[in-house]
């Protein structure tokens, strides 16, 4: 301990693998055996080995003198390691056991972890998500984590807990998950026990004011500014939505330091002007769209290079039919994308060849969206309508319906929803979309597990 003290971390490290190796370790007290091993856990695990971290905090987790401490450090050393089964594990540990601590855990990171779990397809979402929804978790600004709620009802309701499964359902409060379960027959128990809950228009409106008293109480954020602005644009409320972005704007050019005007301006900033440039687009003023979506896109994102404002500019520019333009826009990218974003750049990608009519380029884009599906497959269906491949963008929508994992984002999109103000290209495509979700084949999957309904909203 005089050495971890004088931060002396090579020779503490091997006094103490010293001390734990030795064959009478186990027959010491179990405080000391805790001390020792949650001592060389953490130095390890800051100046030495992540593997021997990782096996020194998880035999303090063993330890009945464990705390929540213990546990986190064992779920970081999990994660330093990319040890994913194992982080789930100790998450889950962490919300059964100290379940008021759950708040303080970055919401950002739980989603991803559950994410992971669902990637792992063993059943420990479940675990997890059962103990969050015991634990009272909620996301930012106290809005429900609906998409994961959903996913546990799913799981109860396969289970035959239905009263537990209906008493989650109260909690699933975002529109579009909403109309998703409205739209799959594996929820038909749970929309008829609760048709308040299941009323679209009704529960769009409540998410409005939802979010507008929660801007009303934070002033300081400009997140939740951008959420009220997402709901009236919903909503097809244009006019309001661009007066309250161009409302925002004002405040925001009326001062030199928008930092003190909302804490988190410099991270949502971008989101902010992505957004009033789609109220822009939705009051036809597309070249004023434009100009706002370039300025978002030369802003950094969290502090590194942009992506996602290069990718909705380029996706305008495909939309305006300038392809050269939304080439030029995803060659302005320096920093790297996520699987995620990847899928959306080769679909823009085979997007703009197409329209320049360079077909070997597009099958490249398209190669590749086809083998890395499983990463967004909606953004290979999308580019199979884009280039008129629209047999295989049958068979890929009636593949999606069928798949109990991916049959949600389907049906969501299948459903008939309130047209938008839209560029001839996007008629022509949404035309093609529709024509296919006519065919008998994709009628048939359809009814086979669900259902299509009529939404006076905007397709999210």
């Amino acid at each position: 301990m005089k050495l971890v003290a004088q931060k002396d971390w090579p020779r503490a490290l091997a006094a103490l693998r010293t001390i734990i190796d030795a064959k009478s370790f186990g027959g010491l007290s179990g405080d000391f055996r805790y001390e020792a091993l949650s001592t060389a856990g953490k130095v390890a695990f800051s100046h030495g080995p992540p593997e021997l971290a990782y096996e020194y905090l998880g035999r303090v987790v063993a330890l009945p003198q464990s705390n929540y401490v213990d546990w986190m450090e064992r779920l970081q050393a999990a994660d330093k390691l990319h040890r994913i089964a194992d982080s789930i594990g100790t998450l889950t540990v962490l919300m059964e056991r100290w379940p008021d601590r759950s708040g303080e855990m970055n919401p950002d990171y739980i989603l991803r972890a559950l994410s992971d779990a669902e990637r792992l397809r063993h059943g420990g979402a479940f675990a997890l998500l059962e103990a969050l929804y015991a634990a009272h978790w909620k996301l930012k600004w106290d809005i429900e984590p609906s998409a994961s709620w959903r996913d546990l009802v799913l799981f109860l309701l396969e289970n035959d807990r239905f009263a537990a499964a209906n008493d989650v359902a109260h909690h699933v409060t975002d529109t579009y998950v909403l109309i998703a379960m409205r739209a799959d027959r594996r929820f038909d128990a749970v929309v008829a026990a609760n048709p308040a809950q299941f009323d679209i228009e009704a529960a769009a409106e409540r998410e409005f004011k939802t979010r507008q008293t929660a801007a009303e109480r934070t002033p300081q954020s400009l997140e939740l500014e951008v959420l009220v602005i997402d709901s009236l644009l919903r909503q097809q409320r244009y006019e309001a939505a661009l007066a309250a972005s161009d409302s925002v704007l004002l405040d925001i050019q009326s001062t030199n330091y928008p930092q003190k005007l909302y804490e988190d301006y410099d991270d949502e900033r971008p989101w902010f002007l992505n957004l009033r440039s789609i109220a822009l687009q939705r009051v036809g003023r597309w070249d004023e769209a434009v100009a706002q979506l370039s300025a978002a896109s030369q802003l950094l994102e969290k502090y590194s290079g942009n992506v996602d404002e290069l990718i909705n500019l380029a996706q305008l520019f495909c939309d305006l039919a300038r392809p050269d333009d939304a080439l030029s826009a995803l060659g302005r990218m320096v920093a790297g994308t996520s699987a995620f974003g990847t899928m959306r750049v080769e679909a823009l990608r085979a997007n703009a060849y197409h329209q320049l009519g360079d077909s070997k380029q597009v099958e490249h884009s398209l190669r590749y969206l086809r083998s890395h599906r499983a990463d967004l497959p909606a953004a290979y269906a999308d580019a199979l309508i884009t280039v008129n491949r629209l047999d295989r963008a049958a068979d890929e929508l009636v593949a999606e319906l069928l798949d109990k994992v991916e049959r949600q984002e389907a049906l969501e999109h299948v459903q008939s929803y309130a047209p938008t103000p839209e560029t001839p290209r996007n008629m022509e495509w949404d035309a093609r979309r529709r024509a296919i979700i006519a065919r008998p084949e994709v009628q048939a999957a359809i009814q086979e597990v669900g259902r299509i309904e009529a939404y006076s909203l905007e397709e999210e």
